[in-house]
C-alpha cells in the first residue's frame, strides 16, 4: 500500500535566518542556506522533512511552459496569511512556550474541542500550531475518530461525545 507523507512546507517570514534558528531549536533540527539568497531551511524528523523559510517578499510564480516555478520579489506587504502549519515536536509544552518567549513571539495554549494545541505566532504574523507529545496524542486520537470509514455525520457525533466527556 502506498503511503502519503508531507515532505516540506514553506513559511514566508521577515527574518529567515533568525526564524530558522528558533525552529531548529524547537524541532531539534539543523539549519541550512536555501537555494535562493536569504532563504533557509530547517531539517527535522525523518530524512527529507523540511521547513523552508522564504523572505516575505518572495512569491512563487508558474514558470514558462516546460520550465520550473520562479521565485520573484514582490511589493506585497501583507502581514498575515490564511495558511498555517502544524507540527509535532518532542519538546514539552513549557519548552515550546519558553522558546517562543525567547524570540519575542506570541504563544498560547488553546483547546480545539477535543485536543490542545500551542499557537506559536512566528514573528507575531504566521501561525505555527505546535503539538508537544501529550497534545499530539489528543490530536491523533481525534483524527482517528474522523478518519474512519463511517459517514461524516457519525464522525461529528463521535467528536461531540468525546468533547462532552472532557468538559
Amino acid at each position: 500500500m502506498q503511503t502519503m507523507r508531507f515532505l516540506h512546507t514553506s513559511i514566508p517570514v521577515r527574518d529567515p535566518k533568525r526564524v530558522a534558528r528558533a525552529l531548529a531549536e524547537l524541532v531539534e533540527g539543523a539549519t541550512f542556506d536555501f537555494l535562493h539568497p536569504g532563504c533557509y531551511f530547517v531539517t527535522f524528523g525523518e530524512p527529507g522533512s523540511l521547513i523552508e523559510l522564504y523572505r516575505k517578499e518572495i512569491e512563487l510564480h508558474p514558470g514558462a511552459p516546460e520550465k520550473p516555478c520562479e521565485m520573484l520579489d514582490s511589493d506585497s506587504h501583507a502581514r498575515f496569511t490564511g495558511s498555517h502549519t502544524a507540527i509535532q515536536v518532542s519538546a514539552s509544552a513549557d519548552r515550546v512556550l519558553e522558546i517562543a518567549r525567547d524570540f519575542g513571539w506570541r504563544a498560547e495554549v488553546h483547546r480545539r474541542r477535543v485536543f490542545r494545541v500551542i499557537e506559536v505566532w512566528i514573528e507575531n504574523e504566521y501561525l505555527l500550531e505546535v503539538f508537544p507529545p501529550e497534545f499530539a496524542a489528543e490530536y491523533l486520537a481525534a483524527c482517528k475518530l474522523v478518519s474512519s470509514s463511517a459517514p461524516q455525520s457519525d464522525a461529528n457525533q463521535r467528536l461531540e461525545r468525546t468533547h462532552e466527556t472532557q468538559e
